[in-house]
């Protein structure tokens, strides 16, 4: 078998690879590289409802970009970069104690709730409270940039409220990327949607949420188990309303083309995802950590996001952290029954944090996923 240093060699040779084949493919580049909007492109692909805040980190200050259909501003100083990559690892730091298993838990959880909503305030006051005052849309689109990237805005809270009970929240790596999703029709008529499912060690509840996902959906395409290869899901996911997919999915920081999720036959890397077909209106990855991805020199993220993307997602429901089975599973359920009854995805997924906070308040429980791409 090769050695360790062969293999990340080889990888890496692919990784280059397939960065080159985009200099000739411009839908790719579009997923790669961050080209720039012009303002008055931005404004006329947003919807009226909708607000777009983009954030930028300069070596001396973090800025924010507000910008609606009919006004644009930009909102200087927020705070230095030093004060926020801060605040987002003392955040980190508290959402990380979970994994300290229950009994910890137990024994803390009003200290670890306690110091979360100190820090989910204190971003809200740096990061969101100078940018109210500009913001009249009842939607939130969020591009952030650097380690902003890793915040849930959603759950920043201002003394007395979360920001995802003022606004509808979704989130777009840039405005390019954005209108590339905004830009690609609804897969409608009868396209099934997809639900993929394998569960072992690290996901032991996967087959109770596949089965209650099943049960709404008495038309899904259902693999599970045995039936999860990867060549059925490269097969089902051509064309399909939705693709849920709950199992074990891994970030690699080491080379986030790599990042992948299993399926019982092997893994999905992301970069098989730039050779497949995915046209659907939602991919979720239910599993570990699925939203994150390495953020490069021109802020473009690369993983399973962009691979999705690419191969033809108009928006995607991602983790930013390890989730909890039990509370991943009341979640996903919820915002499926309120997206399917005529919510957009943005309010279902509103709707649904709201229902499992009210049982487990910590933002641990009821605040991983976000919504990037199409609302």
């Amino acid at each position: 078998m090769p050695d360790f240093e062969t293999v990340a060699m080889k990888e890496q040779e692919l990784a280059r690879t397939l960065r080159e084949a985009g200099l000739k493919d411009s839908e790719y580049v579009s997923l790669q590289q961050v080209s720039v909007a012009e303002l008055e492109e931005v404004q006329q692909f947003i919807s009226e409802g909708t607000t777009l805040i983009e954030y930028f980190i300069t070596r001396e200050e973090v800025m924010a970009f507000v910008v609606s259909r009919t006004k644009a501003e930009v909102i200087r100083r927020l705070s230095p970069p030093n004060r926020v990559r801060t605040l987002q690892e003392k955040l980190t730091f508290q959402l990380e104690q979970f994994l300290l298993g229950e009994d910890f838990i137990r024994a803390h959880s009003g200290r670890i709730l306690e110091a979360t909503t100190h820090y989910l305030q204190t971003l809200y006051a740096t990061l969101v409270a100078p940018l109210i005052p500009e913001i009249a849309t009842p939607h939130l689109t969020v591009i952030p940039h650097g380690a902003l990237h890793s915040l849930p805005f959603h759950a920043f809270f201002d003394g007395e409220r979360h920001l995802i009970d003022r606004f509808e929240i979704s989130y777009a790596p840039s405005a390019s990327v954005l209108r590339y999703c905004i830009e690609k029709p609804e897969i409608g008529g009868a396209a099934p949607p997809l639900i993929v499912g394998v569960a072992d060690e690290n996901a032991p509840m996967v087959d109770e949420e596949v089965s209650g996902l099943a049960a709404l959906f008495d038309k899904a395409t259902i693999l599970r188990g045995e039936a999860a290869t990867r060549e059925e899901f490269s097969r089902a996911a051509r064309h399909c309303a939705f693709i849920h997919i709950a199992t074990h999915a891994t970030f690699r920081q080491d080379n986030p083309m790599f990042s992948n999720f299993k399926l019982v036959d092997g893994y999905v890397t992301a970069l098989d995802l730039f050779s497949m077909n995915c046209q659907t209106n939602l991919v979720t990855l239910s599993g570990c950590k699925s939203g994150l991805g390495q953020v490069g020199a021109s802020d473009d993220l690369l993983g399973l996001m962009r691979g999705f993307f690419y191969a033809g997602a108009r928006s995607l429901l991602l983790s930013l952290w390890n989730v909890n089975d039990e509370s991943t599973m009341t979640l996903m359920k919820n915002f499926y029954k309120e997206w399917r009854g005529g919510s957009n995805k943005a309010a279902a997924l509103q709707k649904a944090m709201q229902t499992v906070r009210d049982d487990h308040p910590n933002p641990f429980y009821w605040a991983p996923f976000l919504l990037v791409g199409k609302n």
